[in-house]
């Protein structure tokens, strides 16, 4: 009888004019969010409550400044296009909430973001160092024990990234998208190109780009696999990919399954690594968990 009681109840707010607005407008918001034309007003964060200090980066549509967040240092992504071009704004849009569902100790954090035009902002953890500055600039001789160590948190990352489902793929991996703190410790950012559409197959770092993306063809995960295949090889040989090569003449050599040159110092077990990641065929790439035993292997002899 309660259960008839409560259905009935039910069916008589649902005749209330106001009650069936308020349901249809909760409806449309949660569509908006679902679609990505929202935000969860847990991470909002007022323009006013950042102090954007120097910058330290950027590219496309968008700068990293850092700065201070209440009081904590912070990274700060502002996207600009004096246009704010439906293209901006979705690549902004896009990213927010790629990232703002992700948590993982070698996945930068995600703080909050401005989501009011023309203040369009990602707030992130601060790190200090990313892993090009330490390997170009900062005079650090990596040697291989620590190359190992920080690609198995790399690694690790991508375990993660990948078995989210649909996988989150990065399409960007190199070493300006990792940071390092004073650690040592590891963490991928930059997720401008994670996305699970096919419509930017063909976007990315040229040098990092398997050779399914130079093609246009469908694309998975792997894709990953093979560009941490390529910046392995290049913290061992501490030299950027196809330097000196034109972008016509990188693709030609990709396609023909042609790679960088490898280290004659190259620990074997290493080179066999590398070799697997970069593979031209993406089926016959390992897995990032593969990736990571592989290297957890590698550390007990390099």
């Amino acid at each position: 009888m309660s259960a008839l009681n409560a259905s009935m109840n039910a069916m008589k707010i649902l005749k209330d004019p106001g009650e069936i607005e308020r349901l249809i407008k909760e409806n449309h918001e949660l569509k908006k969010q679902i679609t990505g034309g929202g935000a969860s007003t847990s991470y909002i964060i007022p323009y006013e409550d950042l102090d954007v200090q120097d910058q330290i980066g950027g590219g496309g549509f968008s700068l990293v400044y850092r700065g201070f967040w209440k009081g904590t240092p912070v990274a700060i992504k502002k996207w600009f296009d004096p246009q704010q071009s439906e293209a901006m704004v979705q690549e902004f849009r896009e990213e927010v909430m790629t990232l703002a569902d992700l948590r993982h100790p070698n996945v930068m954090q995600f703080l909050g973001a401005c989501m009011k035009p023309p203040h369009l902002c990602m707030v992130t953890e601060h790190m200090p160092f990313s892993l090009f500055h330490v390997l170009y600039q900062a005079g650090v001789d990596l040697d291989r024990k620590k190359i190992v160590s920080l690609s198995q948190d790399m690694a690790r990352a991508f375990v993660y990234l990948h078995s989210r489902r649909p996988p989150v793929v990065h399409r960007d991996i190199k070493p300006a998208n990792f940071l390092v703190d004073r650690a040592w410790k590891v963490k991928v950012c930059d997720f401008g190109l994670a996305s699970n559409s096919k419509s930017q197959a063909g976007h990315g770092t040229p040098q990092y780009m398997a050779p399914e993306l130079w093609e246009g063809l469908p694309y998975n995960e792997k894709v990953d696999v093979y560009a941490f295949g390529i910046m392995l090889n290049e913290l061992i040989t501490k030299t950027p990919p196809w330097t000196g090569t034109s972008l016509p003449d990188m693709k030609a050599n990709v396609l023909a399954g042609k790679r960088p040159d490898m280290a004659l110092s190259c620990p074997k077990v290493l080179c066999d690594l590398i070799k697997r990641c970069w593979d031209q065929s993406s089926s016959l790439r390992p897995s990032f968990l593969q990736v990571l035993d592989a290297l957890k292997e590698a550390a007990k002899s390099v």
